[in-house]
């Protein structure tokens, strides 16, 4: 499995999911996962998903997690062109009904203010506001997120930057870029996500101490970095487990952050509360071509999906009609709606002029 193309993420979960299932069963690894007769593979996965179902009916697991639990059992025998050797429409019949998902509320920006005042840290700060802005999957951070996915673009006056998510190790932003402009070359997983002013300021702000500190800054340097205790050779970046664990510490400090649990769920899910946030601002921005908030979004929803690449350029453009919401601060929105309404006014007079000139 470490052989293969699917990504990080996925790699976890099925190591994850086959451990649980090498425990309960006589099979210990891949291995004998592999080589097993299939009439005895047949019986011990039916034995597994009856115990599963047990779980279930006992409220210790899930009735939407039972599936997710074969599917590193199915990955394996496919690629060891092993799956049709079991008939695997007995075991899903008993697979329980699906149940419907709790954790479908955002964080408001309100809820979001009190997180960041919460924290005392430069880049938990920097972190928050990146997430209420991205609107990132969770999974993103165990993706390189590095300097070079960084690039500035101006609005108003205003710097935002543009982050590039999802993207390989040695993809940078002009690259990206590149491949967007060109009809016949496929774009790869990463998409352009963006940062308000606000956000990007703290973003700056966190890159200035540790600067100050003496940090080396280049463009294959983290974006994020992991307490110095707990740096490594092999990562120094912020992993989706270090950030859920720093959310996690400020909510819970927090009573106005307390979250409902409904079922074995809480109404709103630590980091997809932010993303859910994000979406809901953009799909709901009339103004927002819905096609490209899907591609800011990294969704690949229909045809669109597939055949829309809008440049970088093209989703700042869509991007920037939903900053005024995304915004945190309210001082920081009604100091960049004056900005704009001077902007506009400087924009009318200079064309009354050019007019009169004209005539």
């Amino acid at each position: 499995m470490q052989e293969s193309n699917l990504s990080t993420a996925t790699k976890k979960e099925y190591d994850f999911r086959l451990g649980l299932f090498y425990r309960f069963s006589p099979i210990k690894s891949d291995n004998e996962l592999i080589d097993c007769p299939a009439e005895e593979l047949q019986l011990i996965l039916v034995n597994y998903a009856r115990n599963l179902v047990k779980r279930v009916n006992s409220d210790d697991l899930s009735a939407n997690t039972v599936p997710k639990m074969f599917r590193g059992i199915r990955w394996l025998l496919n690629s060891n062109y092993r799956e049709n050797d079991i008939k695997w429409k007995p075991i899903e019949a008993l697979f329980p009904k699906s149940v419907k998902r709790s954790g479908y509320k955002a964080w408001t920006t309100e809820q979001i203010k009190l997180m960041l005042e919460n924290t005392r840290y430069l880049r938990n700060k920097a972190l928050i506001h990146f997430q209420a802005s991205t609107g990132g999957r969770v999974g993103v951070h165990d993706h390189p997120l590095l300097m070079k996915h960084l690039t500035m673009m101006e609005w108003n006056g205003h710097g935002c930057y543009a982050v590039l998510l999802y993207a390989d190790e040695d993809e940078t932003a002009e690259e990206k870029d590149l491949r967007d402009k060109q009809d016949d070359v496929q774009g790869g997983n990463s998409y352009w996500s963006f940062l308000t002013p606000e956000a990007t300021d703290y973003l700056d702000r966190y890159f200035d101490e540790r600067k100050r500190k003496n940090e080396v800054i280049t463009a294959d340097t983290p974006i994020f970095l992991k307490d110095e205790i707990k740096q490594n050779l092999e990562s120094r970046q912020l992993s989706d487990t270090n950030v859920t664990s720093i959310i996690y510490r400020i909510i819970n400090e927090v009573p106005e952050l307390k979250r409902r649990k409904k079922g074995r769920r809480y109404d709103v899910q630590m980091n997809h509360g932010f993303r859910k946030r994000t979406n809901t601002i953009l799909k709901l921005e009339s103004e927002v071509n819905s096609n490209i908030a899907e591609k800011i979004m990294g969704h690949k929803n229909g045809l669109d999906g597939i055949y829309l690449t809008p440049t970088r350029q093209q989703c700042f453009e869509e991007f920037v009609k939903g900053i005024s919401q995304l915004t945190i601060s309210d001082s920081q929105r009604h100091k960049m709606i004056i900005r704009n309404l001077e902007n506009d006014k400087s924009e009318l007079e200079k064309k009354n002029v050019e007019l009169v000139e004209y005539k």
